[in-house]
């Protein structure tokens, strides 16, 4: 293959994975629309039922403002589909995380991301979306009010762990 046609075909890929990318906050916005339920509505709803304390807030703010909710989902019950991600073919829920990570290992997961997620289908494509890194975008005392809306998003009457 010539490096003419390498670079047609990297391009395209490229111009699939923004499709895809877009294609998935329009679905979004459509079912919100369907639904009648504000972005972000959920979320609050859940922690309205118990008022939310300072740090939970500021947690629920960072989440919020880099769009975590777009990915995992409004209070991390769910995320969109992943094609070929070795995660179900999702990105995975984050309301559980207090159940698979110690507080030192989501921090790390905050900062460091996720840059290669891996594939269910070894010979299939990559999957085309992937969590960032935020140890540029974020401070330390940010970090862990996000760390602790996490955990607080366990469902109630489950021990956190921690």
């Amino acid at each position: 293959m010539s490096i003419n046609a390498q670079k047609y075909l990297v391009g395209i890929m490229g111009l699939i994975l923004v499709g895809s990318v877009i294609a998935t906050g329009y679905l979004d916005t459509q079912r919100r629309k369907k639904e009648n339920v504000p972005p972000s509505a959920k979320a609050s709803a859940s922690a309205s039922a118990a008022p939310l304390s300072r740090e939970l807030q500021r947690g629920l703010k960072i989440y919020q403002e880099l769009s975590c909710e777009t990915c995992h989902g409004p209070g991390g019950k769910g995320g969109v589909h992943n094609f070929n991600a070795q995660s179900g073919q999702e990105v995975p829920p984050l309301n559980k995380v207090a159940e698979g990570y110690t507080k030192p290992e989501l921090i790390e997961k905050i900062k460091v991301g996720v840059p290669d997620e891996p594939k269910l289908d070894p010979n299939g494509p990559a999957p085309p979306l992937h969590m960032p890194g935020f140890k540029d975008m974020l401070t330390d005392d940010q970090v862990n009010d996000l760390v602790a809306y996490l955990i607080s998003l366990k469902p109630k009457g489950e021990d956190s762990g921690f």
